[in-house]
């Protein structure tokens, strides 16, 4: 690991290469960072077995973040140890529903337009940080469709949303030091008081959720009692209450302070880092880019010019695009299982002996390592589509990680493809994209010292109005 602790290497490139040298194992005992012991996943079957079919063994994802420091984030359903993930998965998972998503749609439809609007007035200097645009985007859409805030994060340069948050998952000088506490080690976290979510950011956030749900519930309440005509919210935070209310309970508002903050670092980080790799990896082809081009206009056309959810579904091939750029670019390089029960892996080869994992192992699903096998993905390195349109059934268990697997899958996928994909389509109905001038002759490179996959020096972008 010497290579990632000197910021030369980025841990996933280092389990990749570890996977990469024992191609007849299924599984692999190595040593992470100091000497602690560690068991790579390789083969599809052991990284089922670890995901799914025994979860209960593997049920605590490893993300070290003190519940005391860091009481917000405890609700996340990435983070949360023991059963309360559970509780937490279980309250986000209804307002993720498709016809929820449908609903959502229109705050969605709302912040295109201000994206557009944003990207016109920009064309004079014509020259885009793909992550910086859509980081603008997705915030503004979070702000809108889970807190029914406007985010101005196109129109206010000192708007909290773009000060406060847009730079969070971003490199800076600290970065290693953030992934070797988060992945690593929580001493080290407990002995420099790390937090997750900034103080000033935690703060910021819980006051204005306090805020809406102080004038909601207190509306209501007076709404009720005068018989006065209620108002309709259509936004997270409102179907959270809806919801605690169906089920007769309680609502409690620190944790739903924790699920917005949920909504908001899962909610536009990844879905801006997949808008960027997507529009670079469309930018370096332009024959996939063109097939993605003529789906848009095929059905736009079908809809009027009109973007709506239903013309989103029937977009096939931008959808197996979208996948194509999580394999190459997933959020999370690695994947990593504690055991929360011992448990008793097979042998390694025939003949050889079974391996008890100890309870507290860490067991690394290596996803870098995984996406990039050319046993599993013909011409890995390779952009094309359609290995998520002809050939998806053809591939082993647990072979693309993109959202995770099994039970701990990532809840807001469907909610992160619909914004990711409007967004999407809105500019390229108008332009095509294209490696802006001062990125030319310049590869991508990925930042080694980030925990969630960054580009290391920006992505750079210009568009080019289409005939």
């Amino acid at each position: 690991m010497w290579s990632f602790i000197t910021g030369r290497q980025h841990y996933g490139d280092v389990y990749q290469q570890i996977y990469n040298a024992y191609p007849e194992l299924p599984y692999i005992g190595i040593y992470r960072l100091f000497g602690e012991p560690a068991i790579l996943l390789r083969s599809s079957e052991m990284i089922k077995e670890v995901m799914i079919r025994n979860f209960q063994h593997f049920q605590d994802n490893v993300l070290w973040v003190n519940p005391e420091r860091d009481p917000v984030v405890t609700c996340n359903p990435f983070i949360a140890k023991g059963e309360k993930w559970r509780t937490m998965r279980n309250e986000l998972v209804p307002i993720f529903t498709p016809n929820k998503v449908k609903s959502s749609f229109p705050h969605i439809e709302n912040v295109c337009r201000k994206l557009m609007a944003h990207v016109n007035e920009n064309m004079k200097t014509n020259c885009f940080e793909a992550k910086d645009l859509f980081s603008k985007y997705t915030l503004d859409v979070i702000a809108s469709s889970a807190y029914g805030l406007d985010g101005q994060t196109f129109t206010n340069t000192n708007s909290d949303f773009t000060t406060l948050v847009e730079h969070i998952f971003m490199p800076n000088p600290y970065s290693l030091l953030d992934s070797v506490v988060l992945l690593f080690s929580p001493t080290l976290g407990n002995l420099i008081k790390y937090t997750y979510f900034p103080k000033n950011v935690a703060n910021w956030l819980h006051s204005i959720i306090m805020n809406i749900l102080s004038l909601r519930l207190d509306k209501e309440e007076k709404e009720e009692t005068k018989c006065l005509e209620k108002i309709e919210h259509s936004d997270f935070i409102q179907w959270l209450i809806e919801n605690k209310r169906k089920q007769n309970e309680p609502v409690d508002k620190a944790t739903i302070v924790g699920h917005c903050s949920t909504f908001l670092l899962e909610g536009f980080e990844t879905s801006s880092s997949l808008m960027a790799f997507a529009l670079y990896q469309y930018a370096i082809n332009p024959l996939e880019q063109q097939k993605v081009l003529n789906e848009i206009d095929e059905v736009l056309k079908r809809y009027d010019g009109k973007l709506c959810y239903e013309a989103l579904q029937e977009m096939s091939y931008l959808e197996a695009t979208m996948y194509e750029t999580l394999r190459l670019h997933a959020p999370m390089m690695a994947l990593l299982k504690h055991c929360t029960k011992s448990f008793e892996l097979p042998a390694q080869h025939r003949g050889g002996q079974s391996f008890w994992v100890p309870e507290g192992m860490v067991c690394i699903v290596p996803v870098k390592a995984v996406h990039y096998d050319p046993d599993i993905y013909a011409n890995p390195l390779s952009f094309q589509p359609e290995r998520f349109m002809d050939d998806k059934d053809k591939r082993p268990p647990c072979s693309f990680l993109g959202f995770g697997e099994g039970p701990r899958m990532c809840p807001g996928g469907r909610f992160g493809l619909a914004q990711s994909k409007a967004g999407i389509v809105s500019v390229l109905s108008k332009y095509s994209v294209h490696v802006a001038d001062k990125a030319q002759g310049k590869p991508l490179k990925i930042a080694p010292t980030t925990f969630l996959t960054a580009a290391e020096n920006g992505i750079w972008i210009k568009f080019k109005e289409r005939a």
